[in-house]
């Protein structure tokens, strides 16, 4: 072998041990999500992220950014993967979802399951009977979050002016709209400490949405080690069915442990 053929192959060898050990980028809101992504770095989520980069044997790197943001810089390749993310058809085109062997999104490989429930004030009910929704003014809603698009669908007037859970809660206390959409673990958290907030809204008995939440990886990434895209989603799943992460996740929803 020549001296430059040495050369060429030993750099080619280098680059790709350097890529298998470059730490992965994934971005998430940087807003309490209570119990799976916190402002300054806990959370369910993450926890589990953790443990996969260590199954993986390949470190992660989290970066919290406006969820619009997240999104964004997922599709440009800045960052190689975004969570927590409910399937859109076209968020689809921002980066990839895990898949099943029908080309169906995998819900097996899903980060967690949450719903969004209708908060209101005590002296104003709306209706919501799991398929009719009536409300005597607008309804809030974090901006770029995929229960929008379902308020829309419902008929209702969305406003979308704040991106931060609690200060939509305050909008509704102070009657600038007529109820919100959250999730309902991080409205509930927030609730939970807020007792003025809380004497004055009450939580709609029936959720508005159910759907699971995916860690979505870049079309780069997957383009480019579509094996390892694979064995992170699948990494994914085993570390959630673990009965350590599981316990944690029982602990921090205040169900008892089996």
């Amino acid at each position: 072998m020549s001296r430059v053929l040495l050369i060429c192959c030993s750099l080619l060898l280098a680059t790709a041990q350097a890529e298998d050990s470059a730490a992965l980028r994934f971005c998430y809101e940087d807003s309490d999500s209570y119990p799976w992504v916190m402002r300054g770095g806990e959370g369910l989520n993450i926890e589990l992220l953790r443990e996969v980069g260590e199954h993986l044997q390949r470190p992660i790197e989290f970066i919290a950014v406006p969820w619009r943001r997240c999104l964004a810089g997922l599709q440009q390749g800045r960052y190689d993967g975004a969570f927590a993310a409910s399937y859109q058809a076209e968020r689809a085109l921002l980066g990839r979802y895990p898949l099943d062997a029908q080309g169906s999104v995998d819900s097996s490989r899903r980060l967690h399951t949450g719903d969004y429930a209708l908060y209101h004030r005590v002296e104003q009910i709306p209706h919501w009977d799991g398929q009719r929704l009536q409300v005597n003014g607008s309804v809030g809603s974090l901006s770029g979050f995929s229960i929008v698009p379902f308020l829309h669908q419902l008929g209702a007037r969305v406003d979308e002016s704040s991106r931060e859970p609690q200060a939509l809660l305050r909008m509704l206390a102070s009657r600038r709209v007529s109820a919100v959409a959250l999730q309902s673990a991080r409205a509930d958290f927030i609730l939970q400490g807020d007792a003025q907030l809380a004497a004055s809204i009450r939580k709609a008995p029936l959720p508005l949405q159910v759907k699971p939440y995916f860690l979505m990886l870049s079309a780069p990434l997957c383009d480019r080690d579509g094996e390892l895209a694979e064995r992170i989603w699948d990494s994914v799943r085993r570390v959630r069915e673990s009965p350590g992460y599981q316990a944690r996740e029982r602990t921090l929803h205040g169900l008892p442990d089996s």
